[in-house]
């Protein structure tokens, strides 16, 4: 089961919000050598083609489509997938579980809803059940009726993020549409990254000055 979860966490970083169309191959194995760094370009290639070969996805036109019923595992901070998995892969066991669809077409025949409607015949027509004063048990809660909830700290440093693609794609010579591209291709890879925490490590990638970036940063916190 740990291979299987690795390659749907592989998988993840290509096919999580991916257009139905598929992903283009080269795109993949740019991906996983050049900006995350994870393979050289030719094992990259081989994965790829291993992969393919156990179903884990279909290949076509020179485009990628994820197999029915795989599902994605978001890697964890710090994930690196293992070379010698990816390249002798077990087979893709995911189904579409027909069976499952079946039934759950069936069960829009019944008439399940119509239990429930009376009940909601009956929250219509008492009117006091619209006016309950739903709110104000929360605001009494707080000691004062006019006091807000209170909410979670805002990230300052999310000030920070035009700034930050500027000065990338100044230093660099790249494009500001090609730096967030980038950055948001290592948040689908990382899981739950932050934007200029993203655009951070693009910053790295880049060999730029990582003091200015998080000076950066820094101004964009106070």
């Amino acid at each position: 089961m740990s291979e299987q979860s690795d390659i749907a966490r592989l998988l993840y970083t290509v096919f999580e919000g991916a257009p139905s169309q598929g992903i283009v191959r080269a795109d993949v194995v740019r991906l996983w050598s050049l900006e995350m760094q994870w393979f050289s370009p030719q094992e990259a290639e081989q994965i790829v083609d291993a992969l393919g070969e156990k179903g884990w996805f279909s290949q076509e036109g020179g485009r990628l489509s994820l197999a029915p019923g795989v599902e994605l595992v978001i890697p964890g901070l710090g994930w690196r997938p293992i070379t010698r998995r990816m390249l002798d892969p077990p087979a893709c066991d995911a189904s579409p579980k027909e069976a499952s669809i079946a039934q759950s077409s069936t069960s829009f025949s019944q008439p399940q809803v119509g239990q429930r409607q009376p009940k909601a015949a009956a929250e219509a027509k008492d009117a006091s059940s619209f006016t309950r004063p739903i709110v104000t048990p929360r605001a009494a809660e707080t000691g004062a009726a006019h006091t807000p909830r209170q909410a979670h700290p805002v990230d300052r440093a999310e000030g920070s993020i035009p700034v930050l693609i500027d000065l990338i794609a100044r230093e660099s010579g790249l494009q500001n549409k090609e730096v967030v591209r980038r950055a948001q291709r290592k948040r689908r890879a990382l899981g739950p990254v932050t934007l200029w925490m993203a655009l951070a490590l693009v910053a790295r990638e880049q060999g730029l000055d990582m003091h200015r970036v998080s000076s950066a940063i820094e101004d964009a916190a106070q």
